[in-house]
């Protein structure tokens, strides 16, 4: 072989190296595609079940919240916990207790329970256990990657959560006039063993061991990982923006989508489940547009570019009462999501260190899904008095405001340097 030849030789070895998906990532994503597609079918399905119950939207704003409250209750504790105990270990507990109690709800829907309390209570429950995954698998993807493969490894896990958004909807669309909507609850259920098999199937000896030394109790623990987010003034900031994001957009988005469809379209479930599927589409673009050009771009500046188009394409929708650019827009809105998510991940992944990352991860949760839960209890009452549309305008600006607060800041724009 000439010169040449070697040369190009190596360059496609480092090219299949670059783009080949290990086992334990791939593992990690064929679950989550399975129980994700379960949770697209669960969230569409909580709050309509709660509107064909009561009619009431005060009520499913309430039953949303208990879904989301457990995020600021308990996930700074299920950040010391991630990083404490065995990672994997946490995420199969965490999967194996809200595959109980879904199924625990099927049970009482199916033996006649109509009370939005109880179903408050169990959504309360489930969400509980799930503040345990997120933070530890985030934490967890440093140690099976190498550091150069972040980025893509971020967007690929993303991709399952948007090819179960994608389908799930339609599924849920279609399994409702089946199985029925209890059953969409099974569903769920069933999906979250499958993902306990896939990460059982990773192996240990695919996982970085840590070597750091923790400190000797939990409160220890919560107490650095707070001080290290308030000495990076720059994360606290992102930290910051992520939770008014979350407060302006998350709750017209869960609670507010299903009241749009039924009282400014005037469509039913089916047509709701679609336009659910459109946003994933967009999501899973936004997701492939990462994985293939994230590492040319700033991550900090992808990630307040999607919060102005996460707004702003709300903000469109008060202009709106036509199905066809509803599902046009959502799917304009999803591209902005992984924009925010991928790029927020990877910078946090880089720069926290690893005996720190389900703490800080916890933090991210709390801002995100904790203000979901204050946007969802706000959004339904204000809908008994607010035409859905104007609260669209109004929150969509706030959101893009903060993508607009954060490129204007220097020390967030630089976040990146800190990475190195």
């Amino acid at each position: 072989m000439n010169h040449f030849g070697y040369k190009f030789h190596l360059m496609q070895n480092k090219r299949k190296s670059r783009n080949r998906v290990n086992k334990p990532i791939m593992l990690l994503w064929m679950g989550h595609i399975i129980s994700h597609a379960g949770d697209a079918i669960y969230q569409i399905s909580l709050p309509w079940l709660i509107l064909e119950l009561t009619g009431s939207k005060t009520l499913t704003s309430l039953v949303a919240v208990s879904a989301y409250l457990p995020a600021i209750l308990f996930s700074l504790m299920a950040g010391v916990i991630g990083d404490r105990f065995d990672r994997r270990g946490v995420m199969i507990f965490s999967d194996g207790a809200r595959m109980l109690f879904v199924g625990l709800l099927v049970v009482y829907l199916l033996n006649g329970g109509t009370e939005p309390l109880i179903i408050g209570i169990i959504a309360f429950t489930v969400s509980t256990f799930g503040t345990l995954f997120y933070p530890a698998r985030d934490a967890l993807i440093p140690s099976l990657v190498k550091p150069e493969q972040l980025t893509s490894t971020n967007a690929f896990i993303s991709t399952s959560g948007q090819l179960a958004h994608l389908s799930g909807p339609v599924l849920a669309g279609a399994l409702f006039a089946w199985v029925g909507l209890n059953h969409l609850f099974t569903i769920d259920a069933v999906s979250f063993s499958v993902s306990m098999i896939c990460i059982a199937l990773i192996s240990k000896k695919h996982i970085t061991i840590r070597q750091e030394k923790e400190p000797t109790t939990h409160i220890h623990q919560l107490k650095e990982g707070l001080q290290f987010v308030r000495k990076k003034g720059a994360l606290a900031g992102l930290l910051i923006l992520t939770a008014m994001n979350n407060l302006f957009i998350m709750g017209p988005a869960m609670v507010g989508t299903p009241i749009f469809v039924r009282e400014v379209l005037k469509l039913d479930f089916g047509a709701y489940a679609i336009i659910e599927a459109h946003m994933a589409g967009g999501m899973l673009a936004g997701s492939l547009f990462i994985w293939r050009f994230g590492k040319e771009i700033s991550r900090s500046r992808l990630l307040f570019w999607g919060m102005v188009m996460d707004g702003l394409t709300y903000s469109l929708l008060y202009y709106i009462g036509n199905y066809e650019a509803t599902k046009i827009l959502l799917f304009i809105h999803g591209i902005g999501i992984p924009l925010i998510t991928v790029s927020r991940t990877t910078i946090i992944q880089n720069v926290v260190p690893d005996r720190l990352r389900s703490r800080v991860f916890s933090m991210v949760n709390m801002s995100v899904i904790g203000f979901t839960a204050l946007s969802a209890g706000l959004v339904g009452p204000l809908a008994e008095v607010v035409p859905i549309s104007t609260i669209f305008l109004v929150i969509g600006l706030g959101a893009a405001l903060c993508g607009v607060i954060g490129m204007s800041s220097r020390g967030m724009m630089k976040m990146e340097e800190l990475a190195r």
